[in-house]
């Protein structure tokens, strides 16, 4: 028995509407890519929710990756930074005496990206379903972020997009300015023969700007991106209109 589609699936969960599945499917038939990717950029859904459908579509078990503190250095050694990076996947755990290798995966099904993890790793491999911002995530905690710590120190800090590139490198490009400090401002004081005969009315300092947390910080890149995405579609649908080039040109170039 075929499996429902995607799409069919989140609208009779009532997770999306009709008219946001048929927008979707429009800027899949212009653009190509997967449905619950556009999804997720168009603001339609969260990416936990296309996680949870995706899972039941699919028939295999979606992994918190949240939830996870650490990954052991020998499960990591499994399979190198740049393949986990290229696959969107991330190593989480040996079973079975060292011969299962648990891994978090974009695309579980993906026949071809199991072999290559089956090859570097040479263990068996069980596939769970993970987002793909979550495994970025995941991605700069546990392998970014160990290389990180041990060349900058604690303030080590990274961020990447969705796709695994490095957004910010140090915690001082998203800390607050510093607050200028008491002992300076106590060191000045107006001079005898300018004392007031009254005391003014006291009023309070502004407050300080609250610091962004790493994953505001994050969630703006991704708006950013979400809008550069939008302005870059406009632009090409303008060049396909003023005959630069055809849109079938277009999709054979990008899926190269």
């Amino acid at each position: 028995m075929a499996s429902i589609r995607l799409g069919d699936l989140l609208v009779k969960a009532k997770v999306i509407s009709e008219s946001q599945l048929k927008a979707a499917l429009a800027e899949q038939q212009k653009w190509g890519g997967k449905l619950g990717e556009l999804l997720v950029r168009m603001n339609f859904l969260t990416e936990d929710m296309l996680v949870k459908a995706l899972s039941k579509q699919m028939n295999v078990p979606a992994v918190n990756l949240e939830a996870i503190e650490s990954i052991p250095p020998h499960v990591r050694a499994k399979v190198p930074a740049e393949v986990a990076r290229d696959l969107v996947a991330l190593p989480l755990q040996l079973r079975d005496e060292g011969k299962t290798l648990l891994v978090a995966m974009a695309e579980p099904q993906n026949l071809k990206q199991l072999d290559t993890l089956r090859s570097v790793s040479r263990c068996r491999i069980t596939a769970q379903l993970a987002g793909r911002q979550a495994i970025a995530r995941s991605f700069a905690r546990f392998y970014d972020g160990e290389a990180e710590m041990g060349a900058e120190g604690d303030d080590g800090f990274k961020l990447v997009d969705s796709q695994g590139h490095t957004l910010i490198k140090n915690v001082d490009d998203v800390k607050a300015p510093e607050r200028r400090s008491t002992s300076a401002a106590a060191a000045i004081r107006m001079p005898p023969t300018a004392a007031p005969l009254t005391r003014a009315p006291t009023q309070e300092a502004p407050a300080a700007p609250r610091p962004k947390t790493p994953s505001e910080t994050l969630r703006a890149i991704e708006e950013a991106q979400r809008k550069e995405v939008t302005a870059l579609k406009g632009m090409v649908e303008l060049m396909i209109e003023k005959g630069v080039f055809t849109r079938e040109e277009y999709l054979a170039k990008v899926k190269r």
